[in-house]
């Protein structure tokens, strides 16, 4: 077990997850900048750490911190390769990769296949461009996920939990502010559209206490 690098990713972890929960996007913006750097050296060096190395909430912290990683898709690709990799040997979770797949498919402008990623629309928090969706609970249960029905209804209690008074973010560019309903996971994303200047936001849940 390497120590040394599991503190170093939980700590960077902690830091991108602070800036997430508070919605503080220039704080996001900063974790990103940040850790893009530092896992492309930790990757060039040491490939993909796996949970015998960092451990499993180490290993979940790398996946977390490659899942933000969007400003380089092309090492996000390359680390889907290496997490697909350490899924096969045991060495990390298949859920982390159904969602890293799906990230890495919508940023290169095609369909994501396990409805990880979702979108407003028309008022509803809906997966964005699904392929196949009468398959996608094969899918997710293949890879340890519940029903995409489930998942999408634990947006639609935690919206009715929280009215009045959902949630406001503030865009960085236009300065104004725009109501949306958060993630109730570390895993989950909204994408928000400014409701001043139209500028997408993605909005990454808080982080979770375990995953069994």
């Amino acid at each position: 077990m390497d120590d040394a690098l599991r503190a170093e990713l939980l700590r960077r972890v902690g830091k991108d997850q602070a800036a997430r929960k508070a919605l503080e996007l220039d704080a996001m913006r900063e974790a990103d900048a940040e850790n893009l750097p530092w896992l492309r050296e930790l990757v060039a060096g040491r490939g993909w750490p796996g949970a015998s190395v960092v451990g499993v909430d180490g290993a979940h912290a790398m996946w977390l911190l490659v899942q933000h990683a969007t400003a380089d898709v092309a090492f996000m690709r390359t680390c889907l390769g290496l997490l697909a990799a350490a899924v096969s040997s045991g060495e990390a979770s298949p859920a982390d990769q159904a969602y890293l797949t799906d990230r890495v498919l919508l940023h290169e402008g095609e369909q994501q296949i396990y409805g990880t990623q979702l979108t407003r629309r028309a008022g509803a928090v809906v997966p964005e461009n699904l392929r196949d969706p009468d398959g996608v609970d094969d899918r997710r249960a293949l890879v340890g996920l519940s029903p995409l029905a489930e998942y999408l209804a634990r947006f639609t209690e935690s919206a009715t939990a929280r009215m009045p008074g959902a949630p406001r973010i503030k865009c960085s560019d236009c300065g104004a502010w725009t109501p949306f309903e958060p993630p109730e996971t570390d895993t989950a994303t909204v994408t928000v559209a400014c409701d001043g200047c139209g500028r997408e936001m993605t909005i990454v849940g808080p982080p979770r206490r375990s995953r069994s």
